[in-house]
Parts: C-alpha cells; structure tokens; sequence
C-alpha cells in the first residue's frame, strides 16, 4: 500500500473556511506592514490591525504615538497612494524591553587582590559588626574550594 502523498500545512488549512479567511486577513496585514515600515523607516511599527477601515499601528513609546498622531492625515494620504484604504490611524504605544535589559549582565568576581585587600581591611575594623559583614562579603566571593576557618 502507498503513502498518501504529503502535502503543505497551507493546503489543510485552506481547506477550512475560516482559517483560509484567517491567512487572508494575515497575508493582507504582513502587505500593509510592509508599506507601513517603507513610509516609516527606522520607526519600528507594528500593524496591529485593520478594523473597518481603521488601522490600528503599535508604536514603540508614548512619544513616538504623539508625534505620528501629528502625521495621521499625511500618512493616511500616503497609504492610499498606495492602494490601500484607510479613514483613520489609531497609534497605540506598545512597550517593549530593550536590546540591553534582555541580556544579562555579566558579573566577574572580584580578583584576589581584592579580596585580601577585604580580609586585611576585615581584620583591621574595631566594630564586631562591620568586621563579620566585611568577613562575609569576602567568603561569599571566595572561589570555590576548601573552607578555611574565620
């Protein structure tokens, strides 16, 4: 007996009405995106959605939204030139964390010079309290090993 022959995920779902209209609707908003980002380079919007002839665009922060808010009825212009059909423009600021804030730091223990330099300063305090946080500090950066006693 004979496999059926393969076919792409794109034909099962255009074979149900309602996901076919789903990758309709994407496929118009992924076209409209990219006219959005060639009149907009550099702004990082995001097309949310296009609802009754209303689009609905992401912006990066409130000071972006405010300044295209300004630029609505140029921009609406330039979107029907290109064949698009659109009333009105609702921008909606959108956070996201930045490039940096994703990577985590990275931390390098403190050497050994600088650790003796806590044990001696350790041993040189009068107060009990300040010397054992100055202790502590300096054993929790030891690198691993045996312990040594206080």
């Amino acid at each position: 007996m004979k496999p059926a022959p393969s076919r792409p995920a794109i034909a099962w779902l255009q074979r149900e009405p309602t996901l076919a209209r789903l990758g309709e609707q994407a496929a118009r908003l992924t076209a409209l995106q990219a006219a959005l980002d060639r009149l907009t380079p550099g702004m990082a919007l995001a097309v949310i959605a296009l609802e009754r002839d209303a689009l609905v665009v992401g912006a990066p922060h409130a000071a972006v939204a405010a300044r295209l808010r300004q630029q609505a009825p140029s921009l609406i212009a330039a979107l029907a030139r290109e064949g698009w059909r659109v009333e009105r423009i609702r921008f909606k600021p959108q956070w996201r964390p930045a490039a940096d804030a994703r990577r985590a730091k990275q931390v390098t223990p403190p050497g050994a010079a600088a650790l003796a330099g806590l044990s001696a300063l350790a041993d040189a305090v009068a107060e009990p309290g300040l010397r054992a946080a100055l202790r502590r500090l300096a054993r929790r950066h030891r690198p691993a090993g045996p312990k040594t006693g206080e």
